[in-house]
């Protein structure tokens, strides 16, 4: 007679042989992962939902919610004697898409980061239709967005985004806190007060602390900011299982504070590689081998006190190797430390589903085909899934054999830091995803976008969560033209022929150098630099111009304005660049400073146009930073939080200009004296014929600018100020005339962009 424990390893041998037969059984188990809220209580939120974003006409709209109906499908229905619209919803997510779909194809509104454009017609428009998504999952978020963007969040931003978030047909999404949680678990295993603040980061640099790449740097973390992200965090979970989707929450990864050495002498701890050059003050935290029983013993204590405090939709993240390296790459190795990283979520939870980002395999040749294969397979099929994290440019899934039978789904990150330039590659998102969904021996369940900051590049990222949900989508050129229509509310042809244009310029990339948003203005001055572009400018700066023609008096037109003039003037101010270094290196004074000064002069007139609107206000950034603090030490620390990342992002620059941004006042203060005083010693040695020595200016910059910077507490405006469209139209015709004298950029990569190729830049 067979016993128990007998038949339950058979069973787990006949499930373990279907996945290996059939590659979609994994996302067959996967269906466990879902939202676990009453869908009365989901058809209240996606009501309530509707509230806020129509207030006057709220009760023109019905929802109902049906579980009979297929995954991730919505009706929309609205007959000509009926008063109000009815959208059926497979769930609160679900009826949430179903409503932006019709303000966006059937009343021309938009609804993106940046506003609003709800201009509805009086009488709205009849309807009968019917979509299910493509994707069993529309996946949203990056590790490196809780600190590149939602840092200084308060209720008032998340609930926004979160309505935002749910008409864009988000299902899968990031729990962004834990911290509280890590504070109390090393106070359980007798870790002072002192240990534990020279640990935990400021709330600027969480993602880097918690994947175990730095610690301490922009701390401690004060009691105040636990105990209000502790709240938030309640709050944001919460809203989002009202609404529908699950939410993935925190596993422990392996990193801890140095002083478990100590404690644990016979554990297998190890200092993580130093990253980035930072101090030995704030790097290398431990690394405790997921082989070792003390791993177990943590990752079940601290996904105990997760699980009790926020519940569970069985799906944990956890990164343990990211930008890091594992003390062996045997395929032995691997496959143990995956096993022991999962034996502790499952432990706890035996429905738990590892969430795990890929970036580890790109562009890192120690991780090789034996090496990904022996990490992926040590986790039962269906038990672990993988983000894809930039599928657009470096895509994983082929290379690992659709990830050796484990799900993925396709992420489109594109952005880095957060950084302003615009940059896209549609072409790529939208036939990669068409492809892999055509191909039987992929194992891809979802797609989703990773960016590391938001607010930016907004239509881009409208195109690659639609493309999860609308399967009708063969014609990207009319999608873009349709984007222009609704944002702006308005058929103005200039403004949708505008957007074709910049559909195949600044959104036609697709090549595999590592264009991250940063041109030469908002870079540290050298002579070293080579601007180059990937599209046709003169079709681009047609665009713009397009553009500057309409009178539109939309909030979200004017934003635009702002933003591609901002990348018409970084252009010709990488042109500007070039002449400047001709004239240097042909040794000719009066060109130098001529040059120098026009370059400087076309700084001043980026800040002035930047000053124009809203969403490129420095001062927005530090207030909200100083916002949540509730002491004068606390508003300091803060601040010095938000100027060191989008600045040196480090105590000596470790990585600086990374997450830097193009605001008014960041150009004024901190861009613009950089290259004053590089050009000024520039001049200097070419009319006494000398070489100049970068070394040394980098230091005079480093201390009489950067430094500096970070540590101000000048005040900043917090509002706009001009008109975005006068001063465009005024800034675009007076550096056109002038950008016809600069020269050309080069349109494909020089061998400083081809090294570029080659170097692992960690983020």
């Amino acid at each position: 007679m067979i016993g128990f424990a007998q038949l339950m390893l058979l069973v787990f041998a006949y499930s373990v042989s279907i996945a290996e037969a059939d590659p979609y059984h994994s996302a067959h188990i996967l269906k466990h992962v879902k939202s676990n809220v009453d869908l009365s209580i989901q058809k209240q939120a996606a009501q309530e939902l509707i509230g806020r974003i129509l207030p006057e006409r709220a009760h023109q709209f019905e929802v109902e919610l049906n579980g009979r109906l297929k995954l991730n499908s919505f009706k929309i229905l609205k007959t000509n004697d009926s008063t109000s619209v009815s959208i059926t919803g497979s769930n609160g997510v679900a009826a949430a898409k179903g409503f932006y779909y019709y303000l966006k194809y059937y009343c021309g509104c938009h609804v993106s980061w940046d506003g609003d454009q709800l201009n509805l017609p009086d009488d709205l428009p009849e309807v009968d239709v019917e979509i299910q998504a493509p994707s069993s999952i529309v996946y949203y978020q990056n590790v490196c967005t809780w600190s590149y963007s939602f840092s200084w969040w308060t209720w008032k931003e998340w609930r926004r985004h979160i309505d935002w978030m749910a008409m864009q047909g988000i299902t899968l999404s990031l729990a962004p806190f834990q911290e509280d949680l890590w504070a109390e678990l090393y106070t359980e295993y007798n870790i002072s007060q002192h240990d534990i603040d020279g640990h935990l980061s400021g709330p600027g640099f969480f993602a880097w602390q918690r994947m175990g790449n730095i610690r301490g740097w922009g701390g401690p973390l004060t009691t105040n900011f636990i105990n209000f992200s502790k709240k938030l965090q309640n709050q944001v979970i919460d809203e989002m299982r009202r609404l529908g989707m699950v939410l993935a929450l925190p596993a422990f990864a392996g990193h801890l504070p140095v002083q478990f050495a100590q404690l644990y002498p016979e554990a297998k701890l190890t200092p993580v590689e130093n990253w980035n050059g930072f101090p030995a003050q704030y790097a290398s935290p431990l690394f405790l081998d997921p082989i070792d029983p003390l791993f177990q013993e943590i990752g079940k204590r601290f996904l105990t006190k997760v699980i009790e405090r926020y519940g569970s939709n069985h799906i944990y993240f956890c990164d343990p190797f990211n930008e890091i390296q594992p003390r062996s790459f045997s395929a032995k190795y691997l496959s143990s430390a995956s096993a022991g990283i999962y034996k502790a979520m499952n432990d706890v939870d035996p429905f738990a589903v590892w969430l795990l980002q890929g970036w580890m395999f790109v562009k890192n040749p120690y991780w090789s085909d034996v090496a990904i294969r022996a990490f992926l397979q040590a986790v039962p099929l269906g038990r672990m899934l993988v983000l894809d994290l930039q599928s657009e440019q470096f895509p994983q899934y082929d290379r690992t054999e659709s990830y050796h039978g484990q799900p993925f789904i396709w992420c489109m990150l594109s952005n880095f830091g957060g950084t302003l330039g615009m940059l896209g590659s549609v072409d790529l998102v939208f036939q990669r995803i068409r492809d892999v969904r055509t191909n039987d021996s992929m194992t891809m369940i979802g797609t989703g976008i990773t960016p590391e900051g938001i607010n930016q590049n907004y239509g881009l990222y409208e195109f690659a969560l639609e493309m999860g949900w609308n399967p009708n989508i063969d014609n990207v050129e009319e999608w873009f033209r349709t984007y222009a229509s609704v944002r702006y509310g308005t058929q103005d042809k200039r403004l949708k022929d505008a957007w074709s244009m910049f559909r195949y310029t600044v959104y036609s990339f697709k090549e595999q150098e590592m264009m991250r948003g940063k041109y030469t203005f908002n870079r540290r001055p050298s002579l070293k630099l080579h601007p180059w572009l990937w599209y046709n400018e003169t079709l681009f700066n047609a665009g713009v111009q397009l553009l500057l023609e309409s009178n539109s008096t939309n909030t979200l037109f004017r934003n635009d304005v702002v933003d591609l003039t901002r990348q018409f003037l970084q252009n010709t101010a990488d042109r500007l660049y070039l002449n400047i270094m001709e004239a240097y290196n042909t040794k000719n004074p009066n060109s130098v400073k001529y040059l120098s000064i026009l370059f400087q002069k076309l700084l001043e007139d980026m800040d002035r146009l930047l000053r124009t609107d809203q969403h490129f206000l420095l001062g927005r950034w530090l207030e909200s930073a100083k916002a949540v603090a509730e002491t004068s030490l606390e508003r300091q620390k803060y601040e010095y939080n938000a100027r060191n990342q989008i600045t040196l992002w480090g105590p000596q620059g470790q990585i600086v200009d990374y997450a830097n941004k193009q605001w008014a006042g960041m150009v004024q203060d901190f861009f613009l004296p950089r290259w004053k005083l590089f050009l000024t010693e520039m001049t200097k040695d070419v009319e006494q014929n000398r070489t100049l020595n970068e070394g040394k200016v980098r230091d005079k910059i480093f201390k009489m600018v950067e430094l500096p910077f970070c540590t101000s507490n000048k005040r900043y405006p917090i509002r706009p100020d001009g008109d975005a469209l006068l001063v465009a139209r005024e800034l675009f015709e007076a550096w056109s005339d002038r950008a016809q004298r600069f020269k050309e950029l080069p349109l494909k990569p020089t061998k400083m962009a081809k090294k570029l190729k080659r170097h692992k830049h960690v983020v």
